[in-house]
């Protein structure tokens, strides 16, 4: 299912986009994709950062050197 947005913009805009070969609609999709695409991407590292382990400098290395010693 899809619905319609409309989205008024001066008509040098729509020249523009047109000039670079694209139909106007078909050109905001792609942005749209694009900017929903980067906000998705942002989201998850703010995530990833709240959520991620304190190694205290350790590098993977090092974690499964002592766990391999441990046993």
């Amino acid at each position: 299912m899809s619905v319609t947005i409309s989205v008024r913009v001066e008509d040098h805009i729509k020249n523009d986009i047109e000039d670079l070969g694209y139909k106007p609609g078909e050109y905001l999709k792609m942005i749209l994709y694009q900017e929903i695409q980067k906000e998705k991407s942002k989201k998850a590292l703010q995530w990833l950062k709240k959520h991620r382990l304190n190694t205290d400098g350790a590098t993977v290395e090092d974690s499964i050197r002592k766990d391999r010693d441990s046993r």
